[in-house]
This record gives structure tokens, sequence and C-alpha cells, in this order.
């Protein structure tokens, strides 16, 4: 059985330093939505802190074999930063009626209150803001990344046995357009055994 991180409040948070990692740690216990509504049970879905942790991994990993001339530190700023937004602002999936611009600006917020009573916390919030404008070479890289391990652990919980995942490995495929990255990924698609 998965074993679910519990977190209490105590004095101890009253740390500003302290309080935004009790607020970041909340992604431990944010499962993917779209993993939930394709019937994986919690006990086997990935959470939001294992996507952010394994496109991490990801973007450095394949950046480094690609021999990418990215800022690698930015990179993986980045990639641990991706997702904050959905601390307050939760998973939101496509299919949950919320548009792009109202998704942005309810993750936006959620940012913005984790860092809070940051003292540093704009850093995280502008590499935040600058993954999701995709305009930068390591936001742009990211933002392909983030769908290939997307894909990836579709692929693997498809080997697993769960049905339904074929529409991930499709929309990671359809995204990504580096070429190197698609032939990876055709790769991850051709074995089809994880």
């Amino acid at each position: 059985m998965k074993k679910k991180y519990i977190q209490k409040e105590v004095d101890f948070f009253k740390d500003d330093n302290l309080e935004v990692l009790y607020q970041i740690f909340k992604l431990k216990n944010l499962y993917r939505q779209g993993w939930l509504k394709r019937d994986i049970p919690e006990i086997e879905s990935e959470s939001v802190a294992d996507h952010s942790f394994g496109t991490a991994m990801t973007a450095w990993i394949l950046a480094k074999q690609l021999k990418l001339e990215l800022d690698m530190e930015k990179l993986l700023k980045m990639a641990l930063v991706h997702e904050i937004g959905e601390i307050y602002a939760g998973d939101i999936t496509p299919v949950d009626g919320i548009s792009l611009d109202q998704k942005y600006e309810l993750e936006l917020q959620s940012a913005k209150k984790v860092f809070s009573t940051y003292p540093e916390g704009q850093e995280f919030i502008n590499l935040w803001e600058e993954f999701e404008q995709a305009e930068t070479p390591e936001a742009k890289f990211l933002k392909q990344i983030d769908k290939f391990e997307m894909g990836l652990q579709a692929s693997i919980y498809k080997g697993h046995g769960h049905s339904k995942m074929d529409e991930f490995i499709q929309s990671a495929e359809r995204i990504i357009d580096q070429k190197e990255l698609r032939s990876l990924f055709q790769k991850i698609i051709n074995r089809g055994d994880m």
C-alpha cells in the first residue's frame, strides 16, 4: 500500500522558509487527475511531486544525452517548480471545463500564495511563469519534456495492464516536435512492454 505523507500544522512551520516547504510538500499527496480519471487506482497513481521529479530527471538526462546548450541549473529549477501552481488550484485536466486562461490565472494565484511569505519567492514565480510562457530555450525544451514524461508514464501504466493510456501517448507524440526527442519517444512507443 502506498504510504501517505501526513502533514500536521505545527508551530515548527511558523518560520517562512519552513512554511513554504510545508506548502510544497502538499504536492506529494496530490495525485495526477488524468490517471485517476482513467482508472489508475490511487495506490498506483503518480503524484504531482512524482511527476515533477520525473520531469526534472528526464530533462537532465535527455539534455545531456542530446548535448543541448541549455542553462542546466535554470532547466532543473524550472522542472522542479513547473507544477507549483497546482498546490491550491489542483491538477486541472482538459476535461474539467476550465479554459487555458482560467487555468493559468488559478495556477498563478496559487504560486503567488505559496511564495507570498517566502523572501526569495519571486525567483520561483518567475521560473514558473517562464515555463508557462514557453519562450526561452529552456522553457520550450521543458514543455516537450513535460509531455515526454507523461507519455513515458502512460506507457509504463499500459505495460502494467492498464487500458485507456493511448490518448496520453498520442497526446505526447503530437506535442514532441524536436527531432531527437521524437526519435527517443518513438522507441518508448515501439517497446510497448514497459
